[in-house]
């Protein structure tokens, strides 16, 4: 279809006064007709000629891939803020995380997916707990085993008596007296059996444990990706892109997706009194929320009384408009009261993983 002169001067017109920035424009002839395009033609034409092109200053292209979680039901900001946190599951557990760019990065917890210096210490400190109370129950096994062997001794003793006694009279006391040792042997020794099996089956089963743990530490350690399910229980993977030598911050990537992602919160504005929300899958209750107030910074951390449990590390620490502030990372237990929940300033992991994100 041929256009009319009117209708060409009008393109004509609109091309010349592309502004800076859009994107290269090509005109080009095919069989005496003129026709426009955003790309170079790979067809056979009579002429071809770029008319426009990209200033050095365009803005980066819109995130590619299919974009995700568009039916997802969101009210207000703090379920939009739901929406962008996501599950994280590795080999050596379960947290949270958030997408923090549309292209599919997310924050998250570094002990979540990685072994830090603190829980090795913790670990070592456990095992070498729980070692320490299988050497002494393995003690106190040894010293009944003794016992009870110097009783069965005892017991022989008992019954060499009776046979070599000649008066009736004490040999039915000696035989009466072993009878009823007798019984109390072998009812210790029958408890004791029994405790026995039982221990060395719950020692098995630790040993077998604590290998497993083991391995799964190595392995997880050396592990390069990890799955995330999203807001809807949708599963997918997500690989490393790089971990902080200095914070417990670990940055993943899901590749092919237009994701949700929360904006950043100022939190150098951020004053005391001043409504909190901490996102996250604290026991695997997925898309929990918990409420509380900014109580000041302590030591690089942001305070606050929103709960914070296991599961909600790696997770949004966020405002009530919906941005986020911080990465749950800790809470502090009391004996008297809830306790303080701690997260790092969203600023550490912004300068950190700057390089990565636009």
């Amino acid at each position: 279809m041929k256009f009319s002169q009117s209708i060409l001067l009008t393109l004509a017109l609109l091309i010349w006064i592309v502004p800076p920035g859009h994107a290269e424009l090509y005109k080009y002839q095919k069989d005496g007709v003129w026709y426009f395009t955003d790309a170079p033609p790979r067809e056979m034409v009579d002429q071809s000629e770029k008319i426009a092109g990209t200033a050095p200053d365009a803005p980066p292209p819109s995130p590619e891939g299919t974009p995700l979680l568009t039916e997802y039901p969101a009210r207000n900001e703090i379920e939009r803020a739901v929406a962008a946190t996501v599950a994280v599951r590795g080999s050596l557990g379960y947290g949270s995380g958030f997408f923090i760019s549309n292209d599919g990065y997310i924050l998250t917890n570094k002990h979540v997916i990685r072994t830090t210096e603190s829980q090795a210490e913790k670990e070592k400190a456990f095992f070498g707990e729980v070692d320490g109370n299988i050497e002494e129950i393995e003690r106190r096994f040894a010293e009944q085993k003794r016992r009870l062997d110097n009783y069965a001794g005892r017991l022989e003793n008992l019954k060499r008596l009776a046979g070599d006694e000649a008066d009736p009279a004490r040999k039915r006391s000696f035989e009466n007296e072993y009878r009823h040792r007798q019984r109390e042997y072998q009812a210790a020794r029958d408890d004791y059996e029994t405790r026995r099996r039982r221990y060395e089956g719950q020692k098995k089963a630790y040993e077998s444990q604590r290998t497993a743990h083991a391995y799964g530490r190595a392995v997880g350690n050396l592990s390069q990706s990890f799955e995330i399910i999203l807001a809807d229980n949708t599963p997918l993977n997500v690989r490393l892109v790089a971990t902080s030598t200095d914070h417990d911050l670990a940055l993943l990537k899901l590749d092919g997706y237009r994701t949700p992602a929360l904006a950043v919160a100022a939190t150098g504005r951020l004053t005391p009194g001043r409504p909190l929300y901490a996102v996250g899958n604290p026991a695997k209750l997925k898309n929990s929320v918990t409420s509380g107030v900014f109580s000041g910074f302590e030591n690089g951390f942001l305070k606050t009384n929103a709960q914070i449990y296991p599961g909600n590390s790696g997770g949004p620490l966020i405002t009530e408009e919906g941005r986020v502030a911080g990465i749950n990372t800790f809470k502090l237990l009391t004996r008297k009261f809830e306790g303080l929940g701690f997260a790092i300033p969203i600023d550490q992991a912004i300068n950190e993983f700057g390089r990565f994100l636009r």
